[in-house]
């Protein structure tokens, strides 16, 4: 025998929809809580960007200005002169950038047992090389012509250029008085 249901409504176990509504319902607050925080730490970086960025704006808008002024100042210089300014602290440079105990020693190499030098001259050149002139005394003509072939087969020395030469007599009596002058490449001939 069948049972009347005397109920107005079937029942219904909505006690498992109830659940993950509430799981739906949290996790919704969660992620809505991420999302306003997200939001305002995005709202607080873009202030802080914006805020670097005028500065930038006001940094380049004065070096802008700077640029103009040094832009306008050189536009009364003379650039010929500034040219030849900057040319001559260049060779200051490099005449200060000189090293004169490797320039010695190489001399050392180069120079002959039998020839003083006396006087030794560096001069840096418009292109940059250097160019030494030197004097000295050798005390007989094959020490002279010695020298000049090593400077000759020299990978440091080049072109030696004699300037004059004064054999041994009753002014002179030390022995061949020379002046010679020679490239000199600090880092060898490539």
């Amino acid at each position: 025998m069948e049972r009347p249901n005397l109920a107005r409504a079937p029942f219904l176990d909505t006690r498992p929809v109830i659940a993950v509504s509430a799981a739906l319902t949290v996790l919704a607050l969660v992620l809505t809580a991420m999302s306003v925080f997200e939001v305002a730490s995005a709202k607080g970086e873009e202030h802080s960007l914006a805020e670097r960025l005028k500065q930038l704006e006001a940094r380049r808008t004065e070096l802008s200005g700077q640029v103009v002024n040094v832009d306008r100042e050189l536009g009364h210089e003379s650039w010929k002169r500034l040219e030849q300014e900057t040319a001559s602290l260049q060779r200051v440079v490099a005449q200060r950038s000189l090293a004169w105990s490797r320039l010695l020693a190489d001399l050392e190499e180069a120079v002959p047992w039998d020839v003083r030098l006396v006087s030794i001259m560096p001069k840096v050149d418009e292109d940059g090389t250097m160019t030494v002139a030197l004097a000295g005394i050798a005390t007989s003509r094959s020490a002279w012509l010695r020298m000049l072939a090593s400077f000759l087969g020299s990978k440091r020395f080049s072109d030696p250029v004699p300037g004059s030469e004064e054999a041994p007599g009753a002014s002179n009596s030390l022995g061949y008085r020379f002046q010679l002058s020679v490239r000199y490449w600090p880092e060898g001939r490539s």
